[in-house]
């Protein structure tokens, strides 16, 4: 599977070597070296071409968000037409400075840089990681001594190394920070390499192994630690990950047993990045989905560096608790104790009720107002192992939403692809309550999957409850740049269905349709079934749909690599030279209809996006939907695009989506 590479910002002031090294960490990469410099020029012979004052910023600034920029194998293209000679010829090198200057112009710029980056690439400049890609994975301020930067200017011009080089090094610095647009300035988060007394083949060494520790990141977060929460039910474990987290990602309620799989989410304190582990309620001789809850937060204190076992101090230390706290001193875990709900200064003393547990010093908190909680990470954060890495989250991790109305199977087939028993699975419907992440390693290829509940019917009439799974689910749509869609190929498809087919349409991220409990299936319902499919996903004829039983097995080797060419296909680019011949074929072969008595003729394609991908058609005038329609089902023909939506706009609609 091919994934982004790592985006990498180098900055730092003139003679620093920033150009040589962005071209040497590129290579060894593998990425593209996004030479800015190149589109700054390609800009400024657009402003020379079309005769207007290269001091006027508005009618600057308007021809940069106007053009089209492109750079493929070393070579720049201006919509379209090949400027990589034209562009290093005296004109342009002479201009090229007045029309970078200019704030239209690099505020116009700074979406065509990041868009040349989207899939990985190694750009340099004075404002890269704090204006053009603040969300670079590596960012690096490159420096070196005014001495040392004159004698690579004077090596580089073949002359001597004079007082008044050194000079002049030092007031083109002065000029590059206090300038008033872009000025040279080092990002909060950038690693600043002195490379004075540092050969070449060093500097890019550290940079390039930068690059693959933040394009690895399920290695760096396999190396965090973890905290796991544990606790009877309904004593606020998911309420305390809240809190830690900061924002809702577990469903509270006030009745126990909400809360049924392990779920992970990342948190931070005092610059330390770790994972907390909320768990569902554990319950002695439970038993049926009540025990695998058990079981699961079992697992969990298993695979954790800290457990915070958390007991209601409101009604002090149960047999229940007394009997985790036995399994917790046997395990050779750090434990902290956490006597939670102590909401005001009187029920804060019910804590030293909890020493009887024999698990240490009891830290009373209110994970619903807040209270303690900063000293109850201190504590955690002391007790964690030594970190081994920085850790960054990496959007290139292909992200999979398991989507489906409540018991076809979705938890299932989610375990079946884990090789695990991770997610909670119960003949009984709405056993998955929340959206539940999990990062994992398939084929040695890192996958996010996300478990989501079933939308009911009725939902909206339910409980409060399934109003937030439905939420979760739609968010885990919106985040993911896949989706599952899971279906019952035993009973009819009904409305649940069609308005989660709906919500997937309307989200533009690639599709598996995959049919399961096939066991079940008898060729009468068969035939039904293609009708009723036919109807369901006329939008999507383009999505694979692939034939499982979770609970047999059958079909399932199929799905990751069903996964793996959606993937790839949602985040393909196509070549703007190579597009735009197939749109002269296309167009040649059957030409676009007449527009209001004239003839409408397509210019220019381009795609301006991946993930899904889009395309923009320039012509001198609206483009009809049946023609869009066309050249989509043409794209589909030459490229495939296998269960990837496709956007085909002109300008005037790009407009009015914006809108």
């Amino acid at each position: 599977m091919s994934g982004r590479g790592p985006v990498v910002a180098i900055d730092g002031p003139a003679g620093s070597g920033k150009s040589t090294i962005a071209d040497r960490v590129a290579l060894a990469l593998g990425v593209p070296h996004v030479d800015t410099g190149a589109l700054y020029r390609t800009v400024t012979l657009a402003c020379l071409r079309a005769g207007v004052d290269l001091d006027d910023p508005a009618v600057c600034g308007e021809i940069a968000a106007a053009v089209v920029v492109s750079r493929e194998d070393g070579r720049t293209f201006l919509d379209g037409e090949d400027v990589e000679d034209e562009i290093r010829g005296d004109a342009v090198t002479a201009a090229v400075s007045r029309v970078a200057a200019l704030a239209s112009v690099r505020e116009a710029m700074t979406p065509m840089q990041r868009a040349a980056a989207a899939g990985g690439g190694v750009v340099e400049g004075r404002d890269i990681g704090t204006v053009v890609l603040p969300d670079a994975d590596v960012k690096v301020f490159l420096t070196a001594s005014p001495d040392e930067r004159a004698r690579r200017r004077a090596a580089q011009l073949d002359v001597e190394v004079t007082d008044e080089l050194v000079d002049d090094i030092r007031r083109r610095d002065e000029a590059d920070t206090m300038r008033a647009v872009a000025p040279l300035t080092r990002a909060p988060d950038a690693w600043e390499l002195d490379t004075t007394e540092l050969p070449i083949d060093e500097v890019v060494d550290r940079i390039a192994e930068q690059a693959r520790i933040a394009a690895d990141p399920t290695a760096a977060r396999r190396l965090l630690p973890r905290i796991a929460v544990v606790g009877r039910p309904n004593v606020g474990k998911s309420t305390l990950v809240n809190r830690i987290i900061g924002r809702r990602v577990t469903i509270v309620e006030e009745k126990p047993g909400v809360t049924r799989d392990r779920t992970e989410h990342r948190a931070r304190w005092r610059d330390r990045d770790f994972l907390v582990v909320d768990t569902g309620g554990w319950e002695h001789g439970a038993e049926g989905m009540a025990a695998r809850i058990g079981a699961q937060a079992e697992v969990a204190i298993a695979s954790s560096d800290l457990v915070l076992f958390v007991v209601d101090v409101t009604v002090g230390a149960l047999e229940d608790d007394e009997r985790y706290a036995k399994l917790l001193r046997r395990a050779a875990v750090p434990v902290i104790l956490v006597g939670n709900k102590a909401d005001n200064p009187k029920s804060e003393l019910l804590a030293h009720e909890l020493y009887g547990l024999g698990l240490g010093d009891p830290i009373a908190v209110s994970a619903r107002h807040g209270r303690s909680i900063g000293d109850l990470l201190d504590l955690a954060v002391d007790a964690l192992p030594p970190p081994f890495a920085a850790f960054r989250e990496d959007e290139a991790i292909p992200r999979a939403a398991i989507i489906g109305r409540p018991n076809v199977g979705k938890s299932s087939i989610f375990n079946r692809l884990l090789g695990e028993d991770r997610v909670i699975v119960d003949p009984v419907p709405h056993t998955t309550r929340d959206a539940v992440d999990t990062l994992v390693m398939l084929d040695d290829e890192p996958w996010v999957f996300v478990d989501t509940a079933g939308m009911r019917r009725h939902y909206r009439r339910g409980e409060d409850t399934e109003l937030f799974s439905v939420d979760r689910t739609r968010d885990a749509i919106e985040s993911a740049d896949l989706a599952l869609f899971v279906i019952d190929g035993s009973e009819p498809i009904g409305e649940q269905e069609q308005r989660l087919a709906a919500m997937l349409r309307d989200s533009g991220r690639g599709i598996v349709l995959v049919v399961n409990k096939w066991d079940r299936v008898d060729e009468e319902r068969r035939h039904d079934l293609e009708k009723e499919l036919d109807r369901l996903l006329s939008f999507a004829s383009w999505a694979p749909r692939i034939n499982v039983s979770a609970l047999t097995g059958r079909g399932m080797r199929r799905l990751l690599p069903a996964l793996r060419e959606v993937y790839e296909q949602y985040r393909r680019r196509i070549p703007t030279r190579e597009l735009n011949a197939l749109i002269q074929e296309v167009t040649d072969k059957t030409p676009p209809p007449p527009q209001s008595g004239r003839t409408l003729r397509i210019k220019y394609v381009t795609q301006v996006q991946a993930s899904p991908p889009r395309f923009l058609v320039f012509a001198n005038g609206p483009v009809p939907p049946s023609y869009r329609r066309y050249l989509e089902r043409e794209l589909r023909t030459r490229y495939g695009f296998v269960g990837v939506p496709l956007a085909i706009e002109d300008r005037r609609s790009a407009a009015r989506r914006r809108r």
